[in-house]
């Protein structure tokens, strides 16, 4: 009796530790757990592996064809152009002429084109065809001052001074600065026998420009057929201030001493000459000593 109740008694107390040993993880237990499943996810070096991503597809590089545009068209024309002006800068004015002829049947209104074409035939000698090419530029461009010189040009040298003069006046007004202009014009008058108009036009230009020596020189000329010898004299003077070694002021000066017949200031103007100008110097020396002594 008494061993059954000593075993009764064991199996009582022992039963139920042994039942609850296993009932709920411990705490060492879960972190055991937790540092096997870190342990297994790392690799021999111990770092941590990622989880690998599926390698991605090595896309071909996307090659881009170049397309070789065409030039536009301005810049096809601009070569052109430039082509053009070198062939006129050399010489070759016929080259030139065929080159600006297919161009302007495709733009006849460009007056620009046309006054090249224009240029183009006077350098070539064809003086109607160029009057007839600048006509038509300045019909389509009445204030291109160019053109209007060009024709007063053209139609001096055919001595059709009074359309020269029409022409020249025109595009004095459009570049009344013009210095050069103003001198034709003043030269024109001059050939149509308005010396009090030349007068003006010169007297206009000195005004503008004092260092401007080739209207005292062709005043001076005025001035000596009217045989106003000592304002004649003056505007020589003015104009040796800005060329002093031209050769056209000496003998000209030389030239009037003689006809005032102050014969030893002709003779030092000869020898200004004989320095200077040999040819100009034979040409005053003739005037001076007409016998050749």
């Amino acid at each position: 009796m008494t061993k059954r109740f000593c075993l009764i008694l064991i199996l009582i107390c022992v039963i139920p530790s042994f039942l609850l040993a296993d009932a709920s993880p411990t705490v060492q237990l879960t972190e055991k757990a937790v540092r096997e499943y870190k342990r297994s996810i790392k690799d021999e070096s111990g770092t941590i592996q990622k989880k690998k991503e599926p390698a991605k597809k090595l896309e071909k590089p996307v090659v881009e064809k170049i397309k070789i545009k065409p030039e536009p068209q301005n810049v096809q024309f601009n070569y052109a152009i430039s082509s053009i002006d070198n062939e006129m800068a050399k010489g070759n004015y016929a080259e030139a002429i065929k080159m600006l002829m297919p161009m302007i049947r495709k733009t006849p209104n460009d007056y620009e084109l046309r006054y090249k074409l224009a240029s183009s035939y006077y350098e070539f000698g064809l003086h109607n065809k160029a009057i007839e090419e600048l006509n038509n530029v300045v019909k389509l461009k009445p204030d291109f001052a160019p053109a209007h010189v060009k024709l007063g040009i053209i139609l001096k040298k055919k001595g059709n001074l009074d359309l020269a003069l029409r022409e020249f006046a025109q595009a004095s007004e459009l570049m009344p600065n013009n210095l050069e202009l103003k001198f034709q014009l003043a030269k024109i008058y001059l050939e149509r026998g308005d010396k009090n108009k030349a007068h003006e036009e010169l007297k206009n230009i000195l005004n503008l420009d004092p260092g401007f020596f080739n209207a005292n020189l062709l005043m001076a000329d005025i001035l000596t057929d009217s045989k106003d010898y000592e304002n004649a004299i003056e505007e020589l003077k003015l104009a040796s201030i800005y060329s002093p070694k031209n050769p056209d002021i000496h003998f000209k000066l030389g030239k009037i001493y003689m006809l005032q017949g102050n014969k030893n200031s002709a003779i030092e103007e000869y020898r200004i000459l004989k320095d200077g100008n040999p040819e100009y110097a034979k040409k005053l020396f003739m005037l001076i000593f007409p016998e050749g002594k």
